[in-house]
C-alpha cells in the first residue's frame, strides 16, 4: 500500500469527520479529517507538503487515531501533495509531463506535479526568499504567481474558511520549530512564548532569526491571517530519502501535540 492509499484508509476508517477540501493538479484528493468539538478553539495540522517528506503524514495518522477530548478541536491534513508523494515514493507520474521528464530526480522531489515548490507558493513575501527559484525545478520552484496551484489555492481558501487559532505545518528534517515572520510587538511576544512551549514539549530546537525564506503556508498564516503559525522539521539527523521507519521515534513525541496546543491556547 503507498502513501496515498494508507492515508485515505486510515482517515477513511477513523472515528474523524472526513471531508475533501481540494484536488491535486492530477486529481487526487487533499483530505481532512476533524476530531474534537467545533468549539473555539480550533488548530489546522499540515504534513506532507513536500513530496519527499511525505511520511510525516505518519505523525498526523497517529495524532488522529490518539485525539482526546478537550476543549476545541483540530483540522489534521496528513498529505498536502498527493502527486508529489507518490512520485517520490514510486515514481509514479501518470497524469503529468512535468513528472515524466523528472524521473530520474524521483527520491528527491519536493515539488507538486507541476514543479512548484508548495511551500514557496504562498502569498507571503513571495518570490523573495534565498533559494527560490523561477524555473520548474525539484525544489524551490516559487510558481507562476501566489498559490497559482490548485493544493496552495486549497489550503488557503480552507484556512481562511476555518480561521484557526493556530496552525502547524511538519516538514523534515533538523530537529527544529521555525515561528518567525516579521512580527511585531504582542503578536512577537505571543508567538515566541507558544514556540518555546511547543519546542520545549516535542523536544526540538526553537530557531530564533532565520527569515531568509519566505512564501511557506506557515509565513503566509503569520503575514496575512495574524496567528501563531508553526513549521516543525522533525527527525535530528540524517540524509534523505528517508524511510516510515525514520519517523517512529517523532510519531511517539507528538502524539498528543494537538491537545497540548489547544491547551495552552485557552
Amino acid at each position: 500500500m503507498n502513501i496515498f492509499e494508507h492515508v485515505q484508509a486510515t482517515v477513511s476508517g477513523s472515528k474523524a469527520d472526513v471531508s475533501v477540501i481540494g484536488k491535486s493538479v492530477c486529481g487526487r484528493d487533499i483530505l481532512c479529517a476533524h476530531c474534537g468539538s467545533y468549539l473555539p478553539p480550533q488548530i489546522i495540522v499540515t504534513a506532507a507538503i513536500h513530496a519527499r517528506e511525505c511520511y510525516t503524514a505518519l505523525v498526523v495518522l497517529e495524532q488522529i487515531d490518539k485525539f482526546c477530548g478537550t476543549r476545541g478541536g483540530a483540522y489534521f491534513i496528513p498529505l498536502v501533495n498527493p502527486d508529489g508523494a507518490l512520485f517520490f515514493e514510486q515514481g509514479i507520474a501518470r497524469g503529468s509531463e512535468t513528472l515524466e521528464s523528472f524521473i530520474s530526480s524521483h527520491r528527491y522531489w519536493k515539488a507538486n506535479a507541476n514543479g512548484v515548490d508548495l511551500n514557496c507558493n504562498f502569498d507571503a513575501n513571495w518570490g523573495s526568499g534565498a533559494q527560490n527559484k523561477r524555473y520548474v525545478a525539484p525544489s524551490d520552484y516559487i510558481g507562476a504567481s501566489p498559490q497559482s496551484e490548485p493544493e496552495s489555492r486549497a489550503l488557503v481558501e480552507f484556512t481562511r474558511k476555518v480561521m484557526p487559532a493556530a496552525t502547524v505545518s511538519y516538514h523534515c528534517m533538523g530537529g527544529e520549530l521555525y515561528w518567525e515572520f516579521f512580527q511585531k510587538a504582542t503578536a512577537r511576544k505571543r508567538d515566541c512564548r507558544l514556540a518555546k512551549l511547543i519546542a520545549n514539549r516535542i523536544d526540538v530546537k526553537k530557531v530564533d532569526g532565520h527569515l531568509n525564506s519566505a512564501g511557506g503556508y506557515k509565513d503566509y498564516c503569520v503575514m496575512r491571517l495574524g496567528i501563531p503559525a508553526f513549521t516543525i522539521e522533525l527527525i535530528k539527523k540524517g540524509d534523505h530519502p528517508f524511510s516510515p521507519s525514520d519517523f517512529a521515534e517523532d510519531i511517539a513525541k507528538n502524539a498528543d501535540l494537538p491537545r497540548f496546543i489547544l491547551d495552552i491556547l485557552r
